[in-house]
């Protein structure tokens, strides 16, 4: 019989190279779902796209301390029968960085199981989910939080730019700013980071339903004094403080169903919100803004994100689901306003 082996990204790449070296009969996949250098490059505040060419891959695995993950990528992809990656905009990064072409673009798919089956059970869903986000809310906030309030929130990896959360974050102090009046707003990062535990002195107001102690940070933070969200909560004056109407909540936890303040999966809260935001810089797919979708829960991404792309390409029209904003290397400013 004829064996394919599929190897995604550098971690089993040494699984590739060792079929490759014992000369065992298995043909090899090699899929990357972004490049170790495209990561680095975009989290340390470099310009990648209108410099990509200019970019020595190996130079710039030196510079930033990680020769041995790029290298294993490098090699994987090199020594693969076929060579993947999930979006276009992913394999002209592998074209520069490896050397070599993807043999394929295999855009990232979603396996629907988990989704609400019926409208009953989705607006089961959404009632709990908003009852908690609101009564959380209300709880760090130390105000009622109204029950028509809108609710918006972004997720994934806590890499700060890469991810937009820059943007998210700039774009609801403009909104602040701008005085909109209409209903409040409500934001939440859902944003795992290093934390100690559930923020004790949230747990007992949540237990007692009394008391006057506020926080913007549901659980407590390792380093609080080198974390960069809440550093820029106070850069911008995202303060939480009585009579605002834009207020904005850090979740550095995973939501497993067990962080000790919600206690409530990421899912069965994301389909409680009224939109969900990401404005990503550095976005080789981008599943959480598919994952919204799936919920029903309208959401934005951007030009720079490969699920952006795709929709674009192949859907070709204005949704009203998904708004794709445009981003570049230079139009920070110009995503706040959008966004």
């Amino acid at each position: 019989d004829k064996g394919v082996a599929r190897f995604p990204e550098w971690r089993p790449g040494a699984g590739l190279l060792y079929i490759k070296s014992a000369g065992i009969p298995v043909a090899t996949v090699f899929t990357t779902h972004a490049t170790m250098m495209g990561r680095c490059i975009c989290g340390n505040n470099l310009p990648l796209y209108k410099h990509l060419k200019e970019y020595d891959g190996d130079e710039m695995a030196r510079r930033f301390n990680v020769v041995a993950r790029h290298s294993l990528e490098k090699m994987s992809a090199r020594n693969a029968d076929v060579f993947t990656t999930v979006s276009n905009i992913t394999a002209r990064e592998c074209l520069q960085f490896h050397g070599r072409p993807v043999d394929i673009v295999t855009p990232n798919g979603f396996e629907n199981s988990f989704t609400p089956a019926t409208d009953e059970e989705w607006n089961a869903k959404r009632v709990a989910a908003r009852e908690r986000l609101i009564s959380i809310a209300s709880a760090m906030s130390g105000t009622e939080v109204p029950a028509d309030s809108v609710l918006v929130g972004i997720g994934g990896r806590y890499e700060y730019r890469n991810k937009g959360i820059d943007v998210f974050i700039d774009a609801l102090a403009k909104l602040r700013d701008a005085d909109l009046g209409g209903r409040e707003v409500h934001a939440f990062i859902m944003i795992p980071s290093g934390h100690n535990g559930p923020d004790r002195a949230l747990m007992q107001k949540l237990a007692s339903g009394t008391g006057d102690y506020t926080t913007q940070v549901s659980h407590a933070l390792m380093n609080p004094e080198w974390d960069t969200v809440t550093r820029r909560f106070d850069e911008v004056g995202l303060n939480n403080l009585p009579g605002d109407r834009v207020k904005v909540y850090f979740i550095p936890s995973y939501l497993n169903g067990s962080d000790g303040i919600f206690n409530m999966k990421y899912y069965d809260l994301m389909v409680g919100l009224d939109t969900t935001l990401f404005p990503s810089y550095y976005e080789p797919w981008g599943y959480t803004p598919l994952e919204s979708l799936a919920f029903s829960v309208p959401t934005l991404t951007t030009s720079l994100a490969g699920f952006g792309q795709w929709v674009r390409d192949y859907y070709g029209k204005d949704h009203p689901g998904i708004a794709v904003v445009d981003r570049d290397d230079d139009n920070y400013f110009a995503v706040v306003d959008a966004v």
